[in-house]
Formats: C-alpha cells, structure tokens, sequence
C-alpha cells in the first residue's frame, strides 16, 4: 500500500491542507520546521489508517465532531481508494460527500494489521532505534532475539522472558519449598483438612432443643402482637391529648370573631385600602415637617460661611508658586551633594597629577595626549606582546621540525630514502606485481567518469518510463466522466479553470439565494403560524374589550345623563324614575367596560399588534414563494448553460466542483503523457551514448592489467575499472610517501627560519617605534609595556574626571540662581496676601498659604452648596404641602365608599377603625392557622370525631389508661427479651451440635486454600505458557527467516555503513549459541558488543528494513514511517541511511519526517529525482 495523498482538512494545526507524494519517488521526504505541524502530520497518518482517538490531542484549533482526515492510497495490485476519517464512534470512514463507507474498507490495504503492530513494526524514531540497538546488546547478539526485536519493534524480550521464568519459579517447581507460594497454599489446604477432621457432629436431646427453640418463638409472637395493640391504644390517647388544647383554642377563638359582628360585612380590600390611605397621610404629614425643617437648616448655614475673595483672584499665582516647592526643596537638598561630589572630583584630578608627573592638576588639562597617540601606543603595547609570542613558538616549532627530520632521514631497514623507481624494481626482483603509475589511467578515466551518472539515469529513465506509463493508464481508466483518448481530448475545445470556476461560482450563488429564499419563506410559514396559533388561543377564551366598545357604553351613558340634569337644573323635558334607573345601568356597565379595558389593556394590545404583524408575514411568505421560483428557473438555466459549455469535447459534465478537479487530472494525464515520450526519447539518447564509451573502457581496463570484459555491460566495466585505479593509487602513494614527507619536512625548516629571521626584523622595528611613541604619554624611551599601560590607564581616567567636575560645578551654578528668583516671588505673595508669612522659609510660607487657598476654596464650594440646597428645600416644602392635602382628601373619600349594609359614626376615628379591623382579620387567620395545626396533629381523624372521643373520656382518664398502658408494655418488653435469649441459646446450641466447634471456620479456611491453589497454578500456567510462546517466537525467527533475511540484512548493512562492513554474518560462543556478527571487508568479524553505538543502531535498522521488505513479499504492506530517524547520525551515515531508505522504496514506501533542512539537501543531493521533498 502507498499514500498518494494526504488531506488534513482539519487535523491539529492544519485547515485543507493536502500533501501530495509523489507516485515515482522511491523516498518521501517530510520537512516541517518547528511548530509547522510535523508531530501532527505524522500522527494524522496512524489516525487516518486506525481511526482518531477517543482523547485524541490534536482537537486544540478544531472541535472533536468537525476533525477531518482524507488520503488517497494505492494497492499493490493497482486497486486505488480515496476517502476520509471522521472523527466519531461508528461509521468513522466516509467518502467525499461523508456517506459511510463499510467498516472493513481498508482491509485489504492494510492486510490484518492493528494499530500497535503498525506503531511498532512500521514506525520507527531515533529513540526506537537506539533502544533496538541497545535491546540486541543486552541479548549478546543471539540470531533469534536479534531478528524477533526487528521484525516486531518489541523491546525488552530478554529481560521479559527470564522475569516471566523467575516469577513462575517462585509460584511452583516440582522440588517443595516454603517460598513458593503454591506449597504455601497447599499447607494451609492440609491444615484445614485436619481441623475437619477433628470436629464431630455430636447426638443430643435433639428434639427437646428444637421443642424448646419453637416454644420461644411462639411466645415470641404472642408478645410482638399484644404490644403492636398496645402502641395502636397509646396513639389513639396521645392524639387526643395533643389535639384537646387546640379545641379549647378554636372554640375560645370563635366565640371572640362573634364579638365584632357589625365589622364582618367590610372586606380585607376595604381594610387594606384603608390602611394605605392612613400611612399615605402619615407619610405626607411627616415629609412636609422634614422639607420645612431641611429649609431652615440650608438657610442657617448658608449665613454662617464667610468668604475671601482676595485669595481666590490670585488663587493661579498660588497654585503655580506651590508646584514649584519640590524643585526649591530638592535644589536646597541636592546643592550640598553636589557640592561634595565635585570637591571629591578635584581630589581625583590632585591623586591623578602626581600618578602621571605632573606639577599640578591645570597640567592634566593642557597635556592630555591625543587619543590619536593614545591608539598608537595601545596598538604598539598589542604589537609587541604578538612579536614576543611568536618568536617563543616559531623558535619551539624550528626545534620540533629539527627532531621530526631527524627521524625521519634516520636509515630503516636500509632502503627508507630510495625512491620509487628503487621500490619498484625491488617488487620486481621479489616477484611482486610492479608498480602502475594511476595518473595517465586517472586521467583518462576522468574524461569517461560522466558515463556512470549515464548508466544510472538510462537505468532510473528505464524503470521510470514502464512505471509512468502503467500508471498513466490506470489513472486514464478511473476518470469519471472517462476520457478515452487523453491527446485527442487536448486538442478539442472545453471549458478553461477561469469559466469552470466561474460556472462553479454562479451556481453557488446560485443555491445560496435559493437557500436564502428558503429560509426566508420557512421563517415567515414558522411566524405566521405561530401568529395565526397565538389569535385563536386569545379569541377562545373570554372576549377581549375594545376602546371602541367603551366610548359607545361612555356616549349611552352621557345621553341617558342628560335629562336628569335637566331636572337637577328646574328645566323643561326632565326625566323621571325610569331614567334614573337607565342612568345607573347605563353607568355601571361603563364602569364595568372600563375596568374590564384596564383588567385586559395587555390582552388588546397584543391582539392589535398580532393582527398588524399578521398582515406582514402574510405579505413575506408570499414574496418568498415568488423568490423562490424565479431563482428555480435561474439555477435550471444555468445546469443547461453549463452543460452546453462541455458538448464540444463530448463530456457528460458533472456538477462544476468536480469538474474543477477532473480537469486538473487530465491536464496532468496530458502532461504526463507528454513527459513520458520525452522520458523515452531521452532513454534512447543515453543509450547511444553510453555504448559509445564501451570500446574506451575496455582499452583502459587492459592498461589496467585487468582480464578482458568486453562482454560486460558497461556501467560493470567502469565500476571494476575504478575499483582497480583506486587500489593501483593506493599502492602508488605509500612507495612515495616517505620521500615526500622527508622533503616536506626539510622545507617546513627553511620556512620556519626565514619566519623566524622576519619577526626578528620586525621586533627591532617595533622597537625604534615604541620609544618615540611614549614620549607622548611623558615616559622615557626606555621604558617597558608595563610601565605604558600602567600610565595609560591613568590617563584615560582624566577627560571623565574633568568633565564631571566642570559639570557639576555648572548645576551648583543654576540651583542657586533658581532659589533666589523663587524666594522673590513667594515674598511678594506673601507680602501682599499674608504679611503674617513673610518672616518663614519660603517653603513654609507657600505651604501655609496655600492651605489658606484650599480653606477659601472649600467654603466657596460650600456656599454655593447651600444656596442650592436652600432652593430645592423651598421646591419640596411646597410639593410636600400639596402632597398631604390630597392625602388627606383621599382618606375622607375612601370613608364614604363603604359596602351597601355599612353604617359608621360620622365622627368615627380613621386609626381605630383600621385598628379594629386589623384585630379582626387576624383574628380569622388565627382561627384558620388553628384548624389547620389540629388536622396536621389529628392523624387524618375528622374534627367531628375527635370532639365525639374528646366527649367520652376526661383528660385524667387519659392520662391513667396511658400510664396503664405504659406499664404494660414495659412488662411485655421484658419478656420478650427472656423469650429471645432462650431462642437464640437454643440456636446457637443447635449450631454447635450440627457442626461442632470451629468446623465452620476450618470449611472456610480450606475452601480459601483450594481457591488459592487453583488461582496460584493458574497463574503458573499463564507465566509458563508466556515464557514457552516468547521462546518458541523467537526460535521461529531464528529457524525460519535466518538465512534469506540475513542476507538482505547485510546487504543493508553493507550500504548503510558506506562499505565500511561487508554485511552481516553468524558466530558460535562457547554455548553452541549463533550470535550476530558484522563482517569488515577485510574479512574479520565483529560481534554486536564491538560495535559502536552509532553502528549498532545502522545494524538495527538494517534488521528491520530486510524483515519489512520480507513481509511485503508475503503480505500487503504498510509505509514505513521514519520519524526523524537519523537524528543522532552524522551527515555521511544520514547520506548512507537516505540511500538504503531510497533501495528498500521498491518495496515499500518510505515516509521520512524530519525538521532538520539538512537531511531534506542531503536526500537531494544524494538522489536526485528519486526523491520527494515536502515542506509543511
């Protein structure tokens, strides 16, 4: 199986990104950089394959339901499918529209494997891979431990299996121990058998202890009954105990409610109403004293506030002298210091004067040297150090070369100084192969070297070419609509990728109206039922008053009104006691309307507003329907245009969107095609070429001294032609390498002298220069380095003194002049506003005088406070005036509206009434709370029946039948507990005589070893049957992929170490054990603890590869994932590893991720085209 294409359309960081690898490459090349979304991409590839996780950590940017994976993947058997992850339960596979796909989709892509085994076998990181090399040292190399670790990616076996033998050692083995946890168990077993044992069942007075066991059972019983009858009596008499008090309460509460018999017909409206008049008074009579209490305070302290109004016109040339207190304050506190720095500053100049030499410190001024000469001498003081210290070690390096050229022109053996003409005819008379000089064969086969990059793309171009046109045709096949022939179709005429989008965009916008329309149409159907729903419901109920219905009944009234006030009036035409009587029906039904108009103001005004918006939705949903056809008719006409649009290439178009996508795939079909025919012509170019070179090979291979190869291919020829040069060149160059490095060394001596001649022309020099450099700085010309830096350093100290003294005393200069012109104006303040200030400080002064500003300013503010506090008092005295009038009138009329029946004194008192009435009404709820705590305490007994019971028994005749009653119970309870005693002894004996002492707890304790036993041997047997599986895997390994995976494996192994190793092998210990081996070129073996660590892991890796190449010859294989997997490699093994990745590609795809650029250059320059770099 291969990945085509990776879509992350809303995965981790990533929003419809699709990465697409490429179908030629043999290597894919994943490059993120930090924070790209690397870590993501490569868990997108494990979610997309086995489904998102539950707690999957990649939902941060996305909710969990919207998360989305898609890829295209490609069988070995040319079987292709496209389709998407969701993230979800069930179904969680879906095509491009999200119809489900069937559970087991992708079965016969990943051929059976899970989510652990492809984690482990096919994913591999750098971690894995040290871990796996470090797994195969603990192991010692073992052939069958080793090949298991890297065909499963599973680590820690070993340790796994000796854990597993031990711990089942400790649980069983066939020779007893007391620390094995099955003999323990058996022990305890036996034990308990013997306990058993012990106990016999004895024979007794059986029946008379089961006679004597049922006999107190029954009295048992009789007690149990007789008491329930008890407790029934005794909760009779305590309810009517508890219930006699709340009797004598409700009778002696009635009898008060019929003192007050002439109030009863007023009603608690009435009472409340009143109620609220009175306080209405109160309230108005009180805030009428509080208002004219208010305004004669505001008065009184308006009088008692002075004003200055001298201070407040100067109150800004206060203001502005106040802020400027701090800077006269910190000038006073600051002039001192700064003072006391610059005289510390002239101490400095004194010391440095006589550092330097100098008479006094206006001489540091004048003869400051330059910071030219200053540069000069620093550079010289640099010079001369350098000069010393390369005349010590060009005098140690001329000593060293004298040594080395001794020994190096010391005679060995007689022949060290020969040349190579000399060695040669020694190899000559020993009977050796003579000496080739590999220049001229170098230089020739130079000129054909660009053969090999030949070979290697006719080679690449040929597989290449069979490869492409295989899947130029497959893709051809899957079109849909299909595409018969793909260079006819380029020459007819079809819509371009600007009309197709622009189709795509109409149609669109298109639907979005439609859906627009639809919506609208829905909301306004939704509305007007609901309107429509909201009328019925209000017109089912009572009738719903209208104005309209009130000013009619108003207009009855006035008519019927009008002849008796004709009457009133002494007029002709007045009404009689008939009209009367229509007035008043006339008046009531108005009032009624009326109130019924208010009662109901919220029903009408939602009825009126309900039938306005009914017109409105009405009005809506018919413009929704008329919408919605005309855009109906547009979407058909445009279908048709689009369909039109495809008639002259004779393609059924399908909807615009994937259209877009089709057209791209067979532009790129087109343009494949056409690479391909230049792949070919290509191909057939390097092949002529490449022959070309075969007869200017094989000359140089017989100057070489090679056999003949003339029947070689010629990518061969050169291969062992090159072979050969390098091994002449090797051998050429160790015969002159002692001559050369002779006359190396003996130059390295002449230029070491002349160097040593020329630093010591230059120290003279420098010299002269140095002794008239220090005058500058006032040293004799004699004088050290040392003596310089030290007048150096003192020198570069004066200009910063300098200037921080002349500075300072600048700011002491400008402090003072600040303070006098402050102190002037705070005098002339003060002298005209407060001439009691003038003899303090100026900042006290000015403190005290604006304190006094502040003073003035407040009672300002204050004054005009009260002044508008004095008018608002004035406004509520008259409101609060008015306020109790109409209070007052509206308690006597309410006095007046009494219930037809209800006759009051005229002088009757307003607040003894209400009093009264109050009384009354609780009163009632008093009666009322009564009866309501006697049914709660009467246990569901009527009040009739508790006054019957109430009636035949006193309250002492209670009290003696509960007492009676009490006693009894006390006596029965005592004899059920001797009746129970005799029971349970009884019991308890049976127990005892049924199973004897202790039989019990010995069932128990052997019934617990025998669970014991069976959990420990089961356990045994889980431990055994582990290590035996464990075992027996590894044994397979060893027995049945040895030789075949071995091979491929040294192959690797060979390719990855850059032939360092030759490949891999097998080795015996002294345990008859096969061990693996890695086998030098040279022929000599190196066991897996000789190994370095980085070699170890190129031996793991090489493992794994050959067993994944071996499992995709039998089964449908995944891609290989590396996740920066040569993290811990140089750039020649990570070269070599990219190239072994690159030879196992064949196979199986490998997906190498990586946020190193590096690697992605190294994999270019390595492989060229068969390379496929992503960058995220």
């Amino acid at each position: 199986m291969r990945i085509l294409s990776l879509d992350l359309e809303r995965y981790g960081p990533f929003t419809d990104r699709r990465v697409t690898f490429r179908r030629d490459a043999r290597l894919h090349v994943v490059l993120g950089a930090n924070e790209a979304g690397k870590t993501s991409a490569l868990a997108a590839v494990t979610d997309l394959l086995f489904g998102i996780e539950p707690r999957t950590r990649y939902a941060f940017l996305h909710d969990m339901p919207q998360m989305r994976i898609g890829a295209e993947i490609l069988g070995s058997d040319g079987q292709a499918l496209r389709f998407r992850r969701r993230k979800g339960n069930k179904n969680t596979l879906v095509d491009g529209s999200d119809a489900a796909l069937p559970d087991d989709a992708l079965a016969p892509f990943l051929g059976g494997l899970s989510r652990e085994v492809f984690c482990r076998a096919f994913g591999l990181d750098a971690e894995a891979l040290r871990a796996g090399g470090t797994e195969m040292l603990n192991s010692e190399g073992e052939v069958g431990a080793s090949l298991f670790a890297a065909a499963s990616g599973l680590r820690g076996y070993t340790t796994l299996q000796a854990g597993l033998d031990e711990e089942a050692a400790n649980i069983f083995m066939p020779r007893a121990a007391q620390h094995r946890t099955f003999y323990q168990a058996l022990a305890r077993y036996d034990e308990a058998r013997r306990a058993i044992r012990q106990g016999e069942l004895r024979s007794g007075d059986w029946r008379e202890l089961n006679e004597e066991i049922e006999g107190a059972a029954r009295r048992l019983d009789e007690i149990r009954a007789e008491r329930a009858r008890i407790a029934a009596e005794q909760a009779r008499l305590q309810r009517l105990k508890r219930v006699t008090p709340l009797v004598a309460e409700i009778d002696a509460l009635t009898g008060r409610a019929e003192a007050d018999a002439d109030l009863a017909a007023l009603p608690e409206a009435w009472t409340e109403r009143l109620g609220q008049s009175l306080a209405q008074v109160q309230d108005a009579t009180g805030a009428e004293a509080e208002a004219r209490a208010a305004l004669a305070a505001a008065a009184r302290d308006l009088a008692a506030i002075p004003a200055d109004e001298g201070l407040l016109a100067r109150s800004e040339e206060i203001l502005d002298c106040f802020r400027g207190i701090d800077r006269f304050d910190k000038g006073g506190i600051d002039l001192p210091r700064l003072q006391g720095e610059a005289d510390g500053f002239a101490q400095d100049l004194e010391r440095l004067k006589v550092r330097i030499g100098l008479p006094d410190a206006e001489a540091l001024r004048t003869r400051q040297p330059t910071d030219a000469a200053r540069t000069r001498i620093e550079g010289l003081l640099r010079a001369g150090r350098d000069l010393a210290a390369a005349l010590n070690r060009i005098t140690a390096e001329r000593a060293q070369r004298r040594a080395e050229h001794a020994r190096i022109t010391r005679p060995r053996d007689g022949d060290a100084s020969r040349t190579g003409d000399d060695a040669g005819s020694r190899r000559d008379r020993a009977g050796e192969e003579p000496l080739i000089d590999p220049a001229p064969l170098r230089t020739d086969l130079k000129t054909l070297a660009p053969v090999r990059d030949d070979v290697a793309r006719r080679d690449a171009l040929d597989a290449a070419i069979r490869r492409e046109a295989k899947q130029i045709q497959a893709q051809a096949a899957r079109l849909a609509p299909p595409v018969a022939d793909l260079p006819r179709f380029a020459g007819l005429r079809h819509p371009s990728h600007e009309a197709v989008a622009r189709f795509g965009r109409e149609m669109e916008a298109a639907e979005r109206e439609r859906n627009r329309i639809l919506d609208r149409g829905e909301t306004a159907a939704r509305a007007l039922a609901q309107t429509r729903e909201r009328l019925r419901r209000r017109e089912a109920g009572r009738p719903i008053p209208t104005r309209a219905e009130l000013l009619a009944l108003r207009a009855e009234r006035d008519r019927l009104l009008a002849p008796l006030r004709a009457a009133a009036m002494g007029e002709p035409g007045a009404g009689g006691p008939a009209d009367i009587v229509r007035f008043e029906t006339a008046l009531a039904a108005a009032d009624r309307g009326a109130d019924d108009l208010v009662a109901d103001a919220a029903r009408a005004a939602e009825q009126a507003a309900d039938l306005l918006r009914l017109d409105a939705e009405e009005a809506e949903a018919e413009a929704a329907r008329t919408g919605l056809a005309a855009i109906d008719a547009r979407v058909e006409a445009g279908w048709a245009a689009w369909r039109r649009a495809w008639e002259p290439a004779g393609i059924e178009p399908t909807p615009p969107a994937e259209m877009a996508a089709w057209l791209t795939e067979v532009e790129s079909l087109v343009a494949d095609h056409e690479s391909l025919e230049a792949r070919r012509a290509e191909h057939d170019h390097l092949v002529a070429r490449i022959e070309v070179c075969r007869a200017p090979l094989t000359d140089l291979s017989r100057r070489a001294g090679l056999p003949d190869l003339a029947g070689l291919d010629v990518g061969l020829i050169l291969a062992r032609v090159e072979d050969r040069v390098a091994a002449l060149a090797t051998t050429w160059e160790a015969a002159r390498e002692a001559q050369a490095s002779a006359r190396a060394t003996a130059e390295q001596i002449a230029r070491i002298e002349a160097e040593l001649a020329e630093a010591t022309d230059r120290q003279a020099a420098w010299r002269a220069a140095w002794a008239e450099a220090v005058r500058a700085i006032g040293l004799p010309p004699g004088a050290e380095p040392d003596e310089a830096e030290s007048a150096l350093e003192a020198w570069r100290a004066v200009p910063t003194i300098l200037r921080e003294h002349d500075g300072h005393l600048r700011r002491i200069n400008g402090i003072r002049r600040d303070m006098e012109a402050y102190r002037a104006v705070v005098a002339g303040l003060t002298g005209g506003l407060a001439p009691d200030l003038a003899s303090l400080p100026p900042s006290t002064a000015m403190k005290a005088l604006h304190a006094r500003l502040q003073e003035a300013s407040r009672a300002e503010t204050r004054r005009q406070d009260l002044a508008r506090r004095r008018a608002a008092a004035d406004e509520v005295l008259a409101a609060a005036g008015r306020a109790a009038e109409a209070a007052r009138a509206a308690l006597s009329g309410h006095l007046t509206e009494r219930p037809e029946g209800v006759s009051l004194p005229v002088d009757t008192d307003p607040a003894a009434l209400l009093a009264r009435l109050l009384a009354r009404d609780a009163l009632r709820r008093e009666l009322a709370g009564r009866r309501a705590e006697l049914a709660r305490a009467a246990d569901g007994v009527g009040e009739a029946g508790l006054r019957a019971d109430l009636a035949a028994a006193s309250a002492d005749a209670i009290e003696a039948q509960l007492r009676q009653l009490a006693m009894d119970d006390e006596d029965l309870d005592q004899r059920g507990k001797v009746a129970f005693a005799d029971r349970d002894r009884g019991e308890r004996r049976r127990t005892e005589l049924e199973g004897g002492i202790g039989a019990e707890l010995a069932l128990a304790q052997r019934k617990a070893a025998e669970a014991e036993i069976h959990s420990t041997a089961r356990q045994w047997a889980v431990l055994k049957l582990a290590s035996l599986l464990l075992g027996t895997a590894i044994g397979r390994h060893r027995s049945g992929q040895q030789d075949p995976l071995l091979t491929r494996a040294g192959t690797l192994f060979a390719a990855l170490t850059g032939g360092a190793f030759a490949g891999l092998t097998q080795d015996y210990d002294e345990a008859d054990t096969p061990r693996l081996a890695g086998l030098r070129g040279a022929g000599g073996l190196v066991p897996v603890e000789g190994l370095s660590e980085g070699t170890r892991d190129q031996f793991y890796l090489a493992l794994r590869l050959a067993y994944l190449e071996d499992y995709a010859a039998r089964a449908e294989p995944a891609p290989f994932i590396g996740d920066d997997l040569f993290l811990t490699f140089d750039d020649a093994r990570t070269a070599h590893g990219l190239e072994a990745l690159a030879a196992f590609g064949g196979q199986v795809q490998p997906i190498l991720f990586t946020h190193h650029r590096h690697v992605a250059d190294l994999a270019r320059e390595r492989l060229g085209a068969s390379v496929d770099v992503l960058e995220l």
